[in-house]
């Protein structure tokens, strides 16, 4: 009895160490399930976006409500392999301080798949997190040059060396600048458009007249004027925005500031000839957008068509083309990204487009080491009675 029990029990204990092994075995052989790709699912696409809706540059957050305005029309059209766009969009005041908080929370609670960035310290604010996170930055919404050195950030705007060092030369070669002054936005964007006019400038055997910064809460220019008006330039570089550059043109007429004054594409609206009124004849902007009054452009009028029946006040400016240049963008690298998407697949399409001709760029191309377009895309524009007029 005593054997047979023995026996009894070493058998089950084979048993039960075969079912461990094959229980092993059967663990062993299965493939660990992928984790899915934040904002992803099998209808959706999430995308976030810092946005100045209020503050200074308040004017420039209609640019993220014109890409959801974009965003809109695709998801209208079908979508996007089968995926709508989600887009989602805190205020941060263009405050960077503010940028870091939205910017956690759309990657850590609303748990994006991409971010658009918008202004250049805001971006600047949180490069580092975003790359730590590996979250892909796709139509970041400025011209600095050092954000897109990182891996992870794309722009589709000329950067602000460029277009500063553009804008310079077109003054020697076509104003014969000799004694030129600069006023620059004391932040990021204008030390870096600074630094690209120094530079020019020195190449070309001179150096600025004068230099003299402003603030963004600045909202008297009197004095910087009258300064000019001390050394008494041949021509003055704005590298400003809409709302200060008209300003700064105003006051400078009122107290007889006459010179010749040229500026970057970010102030290149013509709400700067609304707010200046006739202060503003003559400026000279360079520009990487299709004037909108040229109707005889097909691009010009699918633009206006677009604003019409998707942007809520109906008016087409330089802000809903910033709108859609940027949306059209990120809708491009998600195409080409596949059905499949990844984070990785995104920066890999972006990588390798060439030559893309979107809907209101053309020829524009990505590497590896380029991460935005050169200058090749900038022209130049003036105000002529009260409308922007191409330069040939």
């Amino acid at each position: 009895m005593a054997k047979r029990f023995l026996i009894l029990i070493m058998a089950l204990v084979v048993i039960l160490l075969g079912g461990c092994g094959a229980q092993q075995s059967d663990s062993a052989s299965t493939t660990p399930t992928q984790e899915p790709e934040p904002g992803i699912t099998d209808d959706t696409i999430l995308i976030g976006a810092n946005a100045p809706l209020s503050g200074p540059y308040a004017a420039y957050g209609t640019i993220i409500k014109d890409m959801e305005a974009y965003y809109q029309k695709v998801n209208d059209e079908g979508g996007i392999n089968g995926r709508k766009i989600k887009f989602v969009y805190y205020d941060d005041a263009y405050d960077p301080s503010k940028t870091v908080g939205v910017m956690k929370k759309l990657v850590e609670n609303d748990n994006v798949f991409l971010v658009s960035t918008c202004g250049a310290s805001c971006s600047m604010a949180v490069a580092d997190y975003l790359a730590e996170k590996k979250v892909p930055v796709v139509g970041t919404i400025t011209g600095n040059s050092q954000i897109l050195t990182y891996p992870n950030v794309f722009g589709i705007q000329p950067n602000f060396s460029t277009d500063a060092m553009t804008i310079t030369q077109y003054a020697l070669e076509n104003f014969g600048a000799k004694k030129v002054g600069v006023w620059y936005q004391n932040d990021d964007y204008g030390k870096e458009a600074l630094g690209a006019i120094q530079a020019e400038l020195k190449r070309n055997g001179l150096e600025p007249a004068v230099e003299i910064p402003y603030s963004t809460t600045d909202v008297d220019f009197s004095i910087p004027v009258m300064k000019f008006k001390d050394v008494n330039p041949d021509t003055i570089i704005l590298i400003s925005n809409t709302k200060m550059c008209a300003a700064f043109l105003k006051q400078s007429a009122e107290l007889g500031l006459k010179t010749k004054f040229i500026t970057n594409s970010p102030t290149a609206d013509i709400s700067v000839s609304k707010l200046a009124g006739s202060a503003a004849e003559g400026v000279v902007f360079s520009a990487f957008f299709p004037l909108l009054d040229d109707d005889s452009n097909p691009k010009v009028k699918a633009h206006k068509d677009f604003v019409t029946k998707y942007v809520s006040d109906k008016t087409p400016n330089t802000f809903t083309l910033y709108g859609q240049l940027n949306a059209e963008f990120v809708v491009e690298a998600l195409k080409r990204a596949g059905k499949d998407l990844t984070r990785e697949k995104v920066i890999t399409a972006i990588e390798s487009m060439k030559n893309w001709n979107g809907g209101l760029q053309e020829n524009v191309s990505f590497a590896p080491d380029q991460h935005g377009p050169g200058g090749e895309s900038l022209y130049f524009i003036k105000i002529e009675n009260g409308k922007f007029v191409r330069i040939k």
